[in-house]
């Protein structure tokens, strides 16, 4: 289940990212409950906040491939920690001296996302290079539980410390944590060869079509950006839009209840993220959809039984939440692990970058989701989202016929170019 951890340079990666994962889930929780303070409990500006978010990684996730895979990647990563670790200061120094406005959120959010893009085709990239094969979906398993054990102690305890304590210290404890990441970054070894020449804008831009071609293209690919963008507008909206906004309006169970929920999602994905790592299932291709069905059912019954009387309507969608999570982390895991294996090695930055413009249909999403709930009620609009998640994901299952049939044995990337090259 641990075998990965045992190569020095994934143990340090594997340590950066739960710093990072810590950060993150703490402010997945205080961002959207100081949006709701300083708005007056407004959901049309929390999914705004969202929307804007997102926005950097359509303006620039694509050219972020062709920085990892042209550029040093640990020196990229170093680079987006330290932004990371001064935007995390300036926040926290507005909130803790009560001179925070919207405008100061809307702007972090954007800053935060245009570093954030960076980050992650640079990091997931490097993978490959310091692991054998054979571990690379064990490896975004265990990359994954950093995120569900941070996601129970993160939430929970953001949650704990915003209820009682103020979203000020919430603030400051993403702050410590974001210099941990900066710290294990630097220990990592990993030296990553770029290829030499031309590294004019024109010679990327062409770098960039050349990435995009081949993931249009080749279908294994072609199909983990359908169905990620499935997973993303109408599965991901949950966590950046509904979970407050049922923690506050619906189930009222407060700052510290959101940090629950959040939890409880993570209590099912590290389960799921440790059984991927030590299954380390092959027909990837099958599961991958399915997840995103599942996920689509689990958040149209954890919305359902909302409507229940106390206290099943409390008990029954907490329960509910560890199965979502287990859905959630599942379909993370296993679809960068598809596209690290059905890229080829010089292209594996540019792949890994453009499920990115996914993501950022999770900006529509959460945008939809707050005003839709606004107009027409937090509950209905969530089970309407979690019907299209699972339609979407049925339907992409039944029609990509190329997307079932890929298997983690398979290396297609470098299968097509020793065709190319005329090797075997």
């Amino acid at each position: 289940m641990f075998e990965a951890l045992k190569y020095r340079d994934f143990r340090w990666i594997w340590i950066g990212q739960s710093a990072h994962a810590f950060a993150l889930w703490a402010q997945i929780i205080a961002l959207p409950l100081l949006v709701l303070e300083i708005t007056d409990n407004s959901a049309s500006q929390l999914g705004a906040v969202v929307a804007v978010r997102v926005v950097p990684t359509l303006l620039l996730g694509p050219w972020a491939g062709v920085v990892a895979d042209w550029f040093d990647r640990r020196s990229i990563l170093i680079v987006t920690k330290w932004n990371n670790l001064l935007l995390s200061i300036a926040i926290s120094a507005l909130v803790v001296t009560g001179e925070v406005q919207l405008w100061h959120v809307y702007l972090w959010v954007f800053l935060r996302g245009a570093t954030q893009v960076f980050d992650q085709p640079a990091r997931y990239s490097m993978i490959p290079d310091i692991l054998p094969e054979r571990l690379v979906t064990q490896a975004m398993a265990l990359l994954s539980s950093t995120q569900n054990i941070m996601r129970i102690a993160g939430a929970a305890g953001a949650g704990i410390i915003a209820e009682y304590l103020g979203l000020s210290w919430t603030f400051s404890i993403i702050a410590v944590s974001a210099a941990g990441g900066l710290f294990a970054t630097y220990l990592i070894q990993a030296v990553h060869h770029p290829p030499t020449g031309d590294h004019s804008l024109r010679a990327m831009t062409g770098g960039l079509i050349e990435g995009a071609r081949y993931s249009i293209s080749q279908p294994t690919i072609r199909g983990v950006l359908i169905v990620s963008l499935v997973y993303f507008t109408f599965g991901m909206s949950y966590m950046q839009v509904f979970a407050p906004l049922f923690a506050v309006e619906v189930l009222e169970i407060g700052r510290d209840g959101l940090g629950l929920m959040f939890a409880l999602t993570g209590v099912g994905a590290l389960f799921a993220s440790l059984m991927i790592a030590r299954i380390q299932p092959q027909r990837l291709g099958i599961i991958l959809p399915l997840t995103v069905t599942g996920l689509g059912l689990g958040l149209f019954v954890f919305s359902l039984t909302s409507y229940m009387p106390r206290p099943a309507g409390l008990v029954l969608p907490l329960a509910i939440l560890a199965v979502v999570g287990a859905f959630q982390t599942s379909f993370m895991a296993l679809s960068r692990s598809v596209m690290l294996q059905a890229a080829p090695k010089h292209l594996r930055g540019r792949v890994m970058a453009f499920i990115s413009l996914d993501r950022a249909m999770m900006a529509a999403g959460g945008a939809a989701g707050g005003f839709l709930s606004a107009t027409y009620g937090i509950q209905p609009t969530q089970m309407v989202f979690g019907l299209l998640c699972a339609l979407g994901g049925l339907a992409v299952f039944i029609s990509l016929r190329d997307l079932r049939g890929f298997t983690a044995t398979e290396s297609i990337g470098q299968r097509r170019v020793s065709k190319q090259t005329g090797t075997d």
